[in-house]
């Protein structure tokens, strides 16, 4: 779909929120994003002086930038973050129930119930917060919910050979649980990418519990990346469960396969799926051997 902006009108706005004067060198859509029933469009940006930068906006949604270098690793994650950012601002004035905003930051994974009712837990927390102390206290339970997702998908088996992580060990279960679902080569950026996310997230997590600083923009930037987080995680182990999500049609390269058919041996073992293709109505047939 179109975006609702023209590359001028993108170049022009990050060229005025810069502070170093720069000049973009290139900018282009990187998605647009449905969804939510909003077309939403995703800009990657790179200039002379200021690095490279995501723009997010759409025809009813605010335009808005975000460093790539910082916490924002791919257009996906941008989208979910600026997303749950709108609709927190949306909800003031009105009644702000904490487990749509969870939902919407998350895009709908499937989240574990104790997981969830956590995240829910500082969703409610970020909107009546005010004082140092509440806002060390929501990175207090940031870091707790993150413990709580590396024992969630984290198994032993996981550490081969190597010695167990501590029960406390976030950051080592998190990158263990991703080395076993995402092994290989072709993985490489993106357990790098999901590697740096944890580190950041944990990092930002334990800084807000002992900072005496801290603003109510940098603890809501804490939740909706702890919320991230954990949804990224939930859908690493769903992709894994979900073979047919790595297969295109043979025909036509499309991804809009259904299945249509399954042969069990005689142990009620799948042998094979028969799946047909939406777009080009091609049946492709995946041996399961």
């Amino acid at each position: 779909m179109q975006s609702t902006r023209t590359k001028e009108e993108v170049s022009e706005y990050i060229e005025w929120q810069s502070q170093y004067k720069c000049k973009v060198l290139s900018a282009k859509p990187e998605h647009c994003f449905e969804d939510l029933r909003v077309p939403v469009h995703v800009w990657n940006v790179k200039t002379d002086t200021d690095g490279a930068w995501w723009v997010v906006e759409g025809q009813t949604v605010p335009m808005n930038l975000y460093p790539q270098e910082a916490y924002y690793f791919s257009a996906d994650e941008v989208y979910s973050f600026h997303m749950g950012l709108m609709q927190r601002m949306e909800s003031r004035g009105k009644e702000y129930i904490p487990g749509d905003y969870v939902e919407a930051v998350a895009q709908n994974s499937n989240i574990a119930p104790l997981l969830f009712r956590k995240l829910k837990s500082i969703a409610m927390l970020i909107d009546t917060a005010v004082e140092i102390e509440d806002f060390q206290a929501i990175g207090v339970q940031c870091r707790e919910i993150l413990i709580q997702l590396g024992n969630y998908v984290y198994e032993p088996h996981m550490a081969g050979e190597e010695d167990q992580p501590q029960a406390s060990n976030f950051k080592r279960k998190g990158e263990l649980c991703i080395q076993f679902y995402c092994p290989g080569q072709p993985n490489k950026d993106y357990r790098g990418i999901i590697k740096k996310l944890t580190e950041a997230v944990w990092d930002l997590s334990c800084k807000i519990t002992h900072s005496t600083s801290s603003t109510t923009y940098d603890v809501s930037s804490c939740v909706l990346l702890c919320i991230s987080l954990v949804s990224t995680y939930i859908n690493v182990i769903q992709k894994s469960e979900d073979f047919i999500s790595t297969k295109a049609c043979s025909s036509c390269s499309s991804k809009k396969l259904k299945i249509i058919d399954i042969q069990h041996t005689e142990e009620q073992i799948i042998e094979s799926i028969q799946l047909e293709c939406e777009e080009c109505g091609a049946v492709n047939t995946i041996s399961m051997e």
